[in-house]
């Protein structure tokens, strides 16, 4: 059974390194934060090698050695955070974060060049130098570190993308809202992987010796996010295409408060209303708040103030109930029902399945086929 699960482990590894391969040379897809998630799967091999690779030498190189091989753990989390920052535009708020800690996982890294060449020039190794004792020190200590800042990373993650979600409710619609139930998933499927490494840690400082069969189950978990990756790459590649969707909150100082005060006002709002209905400008998969106000000649500041306080939506779901709306209308008619679900809903303004699937179910409690057979 342990041969068949560490072969399956495996086999996600090297999907792993080759869908990373994939999205950093990639033209079809091409992005900066494709690149980063294409080597955070990379990095899994080079921890891999490090944890499970079956042997103990490389002729006369003893892999098995601490630093023997390349200590990628600090490099996870600053490659995991780097990417979620990425995707919703907030890398330079943090930039000095991720140099730091890029440059103390690559100082980590060096210390396996510099013993890869002693080996070379005098047959030893930093352990040789240094005794075990110390290496040993340093190897934990840098251990516990990584996973604190693992962790540091996990948080910072899940507060930027909470907050980049609330703005974009009310300023964007189909899509960015699909890249973030994305990096949620991305987010919180880590999170068993990080509990299991913190357990083998605690476990270590509580006496014990070698590598248990903790560590194990996180690779089970490691592959199974490879293959929870590989699926979405395959079923939805629009949420591997380069972000046309940055959020920055802006301050819209154009606007006086004379004109904010008027999105209290029904005339106001209806007037709003007609121009979404009259132009139907839902049908565009990727509408914002920015672009509609710029349709209408009114502010984005206005417009969401009538949304929230007149009609108790927030943009995104304004804007997908008239989505819900025109696709019950195609469904109803009998002319339609050569079309696929997929094409009604993109002829009704959703971008994917999922997302009209999702307003469907929040609108009429249904799924968009029971309306095509009932």
């Amino acid at each position: 059974m342990e041969i068949i699960v560490t072969t399956l482990i495996w086999a996600a590894v090297f999907q792993g390194f080759l869908l990373g391969f994939m999205f950093i040379f990639s033209k079809t897809h091409r992005s900066f934060s494709n690149k980063l998630l294409g080597f955070f799967l990379i990095t899994f091999l080079f921890g891999a090698i490090s944890d499970l690779i079956p042997f103990d030498f490389i002729g006369n190189y003893s892999i098995g050695d601490l630093f023997a091989t390349p200590e990628v753990k600090w490099l996870f989390p600053v490659l995991f955070l780097h990417y979620v920052l990425e995707k919703i535009g907030r890398t330079a708020h943090l930039k000095k974060l991720l140099v730091g800690n890029y440059i103390v996982a690559f100082g980590l890294i060096s210390i396996t060049v510099i013993n890869v060449i002693l080996f070379l020039l005098f047959g030893k190794s930093i352990r040789d130098l240094l005794g075990w004792d110390l290496v040993n020190s340093i190897y934990m200590t840098q251990q516990y570190c990584a996973f604190l800042v693992t962790v540091s990373a996990l948080i910072i993650a899940v507060f930027e993308t909470l907050k980049y979600r609330n703005i974009a409710k009310n300023e964007y619609s189909d899509s960015t809202m699909l890249a973030i139930s994305w990096l949620w998933q991305f987010i919180l499927i880590l999170v068993p992987i990080i509990l299991l490494w913190g357990a083998e840690l605690i476990r270590i400082i509580f006496g014990g010796l070698g590598q248990s069969d903790i560590v194990t189950f996180a690779w089970a978990f490691i592959a199974l996010f490879i293959y929870f990756v590989s699926f979405k790459a395959f079923t939805h590649q629009d949420l591997f295409d380069e972000s046309k969707q940055k959020i920055t909150k802006k301050e819209n100082s154009t606007v006086n408060p004379e004109e904010v005060k008027t999105g209290d006002d029904k005339k106001s709002c209806e007037s709003i209303k007609e121009a979404m209905e009259t132009g139907q400008y839902f049908l565009n998969h990727d509408l914002t708040i920015h672009e509609f106000a710029k349709e209408i000649n009114k502010s984005p500041r206005l417009i969401s103030n009538c949304i929230n306080q007149n009609f108790g939506f927030n943009f995104n779901e304004w804007v997908n109930n008239y989505r819900v709306e025109k696709a019950l209308e195609i469904l109803k008619d009998k002319n339609n029902d050569h079309l696929s679900i997929e094409g009604v809903g993109s002829d009704s303004g959703f971008k994917s399945r999922s997302a009209m699937y999702i307003a469907f179910k929040k609108k009429t409690g249904e799924t968009p086929g029971y309306f095509r057979t009932n």
